[in-house]
C-alpha cells in the first residue's frame, strides 16, 4: 500500500518592518508636497531698502515785467544798433527810421554778412540749436516757435553789428532819422501782448503757450507810423506769477521766502512771495529784483521750489494690506506680574465647576490713543468678556469697536507675519514708510500681499 502524501501549504507570516514603513510615509509626503508646491503661485519676496522722494514743488510761470513800447514818429525802413538785450542810456540812439530806403540801401551793400561771422558767433548759434534738441517734447511742440524766435534774435544781434560798422563808415546820410530813448533801460525788439500784464489781472488762459504769438521786430522792416519800434525795461525789479493749488500752499509753511531753480537753471533765487486770489483761481506772485536780464526773452518760465526731502524705507504699494483690529478702552488694560506697562487684558473664563476666574492675555498693540488700544483680534474668541479689575466692568469682545490699520507681511521668520507702517507718500508703484521697530532695512516682505493670508507658511 502506497503512502502518497499531498504537500501541505502553509501561509507565509508577513513580517511589517517599521523602517520600511517609515521611509514609504516620508516618500509620499515629499511626493504629496512637490505636487502640492507646483500648483501653489509663487510668491515674491522683496528686500526693504531706504529711499528719499523730493517734495519740490514745480509751476509754469509767466514773467511779469515794467516794459514800456516805444512807437515810430514816422514811417519808413528800420534800422536797429543796439542788440536785444543790452541797456542803454537816456536819450541814446537806439535805431533809424528811412522814408526814402538809403540808410537800407548802404547797410545792404554787403552782400555776404556771414562771412563777417566769427567763430564765436556760430558757436553761440550752434548751442541754442543744441539746447533746443536736448529738450525736444512732442507733446509741448509749440516750443519750437520759441527756438525760432531765439534763432532769430540772436542773427539780429549779430547782423545789427555788422549792420551798424557799415553805417557808421558812410557820413552821407540824410534822410534817416534817428530814435532815441526817453529813459535809460534794457531794450529789447519783441511783442507779445503780455506788456500791460500784471499779477493782478492774470487769467488762467495767459498760461496756454497753444496760443502764445510773439512778434519779432527785425531791421529792414517798413513800419507805418505810430508802430511799436522797440522795448525798454527801466527796472530789474520784476515778478513770475503762476497758479498753485492749496495743497502746494500748505507744503510752503509759514516762510516769507522761499528757495528755486528758473527753468532747469545751475543755480538757486531766494525770493518773497504772496499768494494772490484771483478771480478764476490761486496765484503765487514771486517778487524778483535780480536776473530780470538773464530770462528778458523768454515769457513763460518753469519754476521749481526746492522743499526738503522726505526719508524713509520704500516698499511696492501693491504690498500693503489693511487690516481689521478690535478698539479696547485703555481702562481695560493693566500690568502684568511685575511689569510697570499695561500691556495686559483681563479676560472672565468658567472652570469646570461653572466658576468664573480671570485670566490675562497679551494682544498685539499696533497703536494706542487717549481713549482706545488698537489691538490685534486673534488672541480672542468672540464669546469673551473682558474684565476691568479697577471697578470690575465688563465688555463683551462681540461688542467691541473696530477700526484699520495699514501693513505688509513681513517674511522674515517664513511665515506672513503682519507688521503696521506709517505711509509718508506714495509716488507711482511704490510707497515711502516711516523706518522703526515694525519694519527696518534689509527685511523681507511678501511682495504681493494678495498671495497670501495673514500667518501662512511661505517657506
Amino acid at each position: 500500500m502506497s503512502n502518497n502524501k499531498k504537500p501541505v501549504k502553509f501561509k507565509r507570516e508577513i513580517i511589517i518592518n517599521p523602517a520600511t514603513c517609515v521611509v514609504f510615509a516620508i516618500l509620499i509626503y515629499v511626493v504629496i508636497s512637490v505636487f502640492i508646491s507646483m500648483r501653489k503661485e509663487p510668491i515674491t519676496i522683496y528686500k526693504v531698502n531706504k529711499s528719499n522722494v523730493s517734495n519740490n514743488i514745480e509751476l509754469d510761470g509767466i514773467a511779469l515785467r515794467n516794459e514800456k513800447l516805444i512807437r515810430a514818429s514816422q514811417g519808413g525802413y528800420v534800422c536797429y544798433y543796439v542788440r536785444d538785450g543790452e541797456k542803454a542810456q537816456k536819450y541814446s540812439t537806439v535805431c533809424t527810421i528811412d522814408k526814402s530806403g538809403e540808410v537800407y540801401d548802404i547797410l545792404t551793400e554787403t552782400e555776404e554778412y556771414e562771412d563777417l561771422f566769427t567763430e564765436e558767433n556760430y558757436s553761440d548759434i550752434r548751442s541754442i540749436i543744441s539746447l533746443y534738441k536736448v529738450n525736444y517734447d512732442n507733446v509741448s511742440y509749440y516750443n519750437s516757435y520759441v527756438f525760432e524766435n531765439n534763432i532769430n534774435n540772436k542773427v539780429l544781434d549779430l547782423t545789427n553789428e555788422i549792420l551798424m560798422q557799415q553805417l557808421y563808415a558812410n557820413n552821407n546820410i540824410s534822410s534817416g532819422k534817428s530814435v532815441t530813448t526817453p529813459y535809460s533801460g534794457i531794450v529789447t525788439y519783441y511783442m507779445d501782448g503780455f506788456e500791460n500784464l500784471t499779477p493782478k489781472t492774470i487769467s488762467k488762459d495767459d498760461f496756454d503757450q497753444s496760443k502764445y504769438e510773439k512778434q519779432t521786430l527785425k531791421t529792414g522792416e517798413v513800419i507805418e507810423s505810430n508802430t511799436p519800434i522797440m522795448k525798454i525795461v527801466p527796472s530789474e525789479e520784476w515778478n513770475i506769477v503762476a497758479p498753485i493749488t492749496q495743497e502746494q500752499i500748505n507744503a510752503l509753511g509759514e516762510s516769507s521766502k522761499i528757495t528755486f531753480y528758473i527753468n532747469n537753471s545751475s543755480y538757486t533765487a531766494n525770493m518773497p512771495y504772496e499768494i494772490i486770489n484771483g478771480s478764476d483761481g490761486t496765484y503765487i506772485n514771486i517778487k524778483m529784483n535780480k536776473y530780470m536780464s538773464n530770462f528778458l526773452s523768454e515769457r513763460y518760465l518753469s519754476i521749481e521750489i526746492v522743499m526738503e526731502e522726505d526719508m524713509g524705507l520704500k516698499v511696492p504699494v501693491s504690498a500693503i494690506v489693511d487690516k481689521e483690529v478690535y478698539k479696547i478702552p485703555v481702562e481695560y488694560f493693566s500690568a502684568g506680574g511685575n511689569q510697570s506697562y499695561t500691556t495686559k487684558v483681563n479676560i472672565q473664563v468658567k472652570d469646570e465647576n461653572g466658576e468664573i476666574t480671570i485670566k490675562q492675555v497679551s494682544p498685539t498693540i499696533y497703536k494706542t490713543d487717549d481713549k482706545y488700544y488698537y489691538v490685534d483680534p486673534l488672541v480672542f474668541e468672540d464669546t469673551d468678556v473682558i474684565y476691568n479689575i479697577n471697578n470690575n466692568n465688563t465688555l463683551a469682545v462681540s461688542l467691541l469697536g473696530t477700526d484699520t490699520v495699514t501693513g505688509v507681511y513681513s517674511a522674515n521668520r517664513g511665515t506672513a507675519e503682519f507688521k503696521m507702517i506709517t505711509i509718508i507718500k506714495t509716488v507711482d508703484e511704490f510707497a515711502l514708510i516711516e523706518s522703526g521697530d515694525n519694519l527696518k532695512i534689509y527685511d523681507n516682505i511678501v511682495m504681493d500681499a494678495s498671495t497670501v493670508k495673514e500667518n501662512q507658511i511661505i517657506y
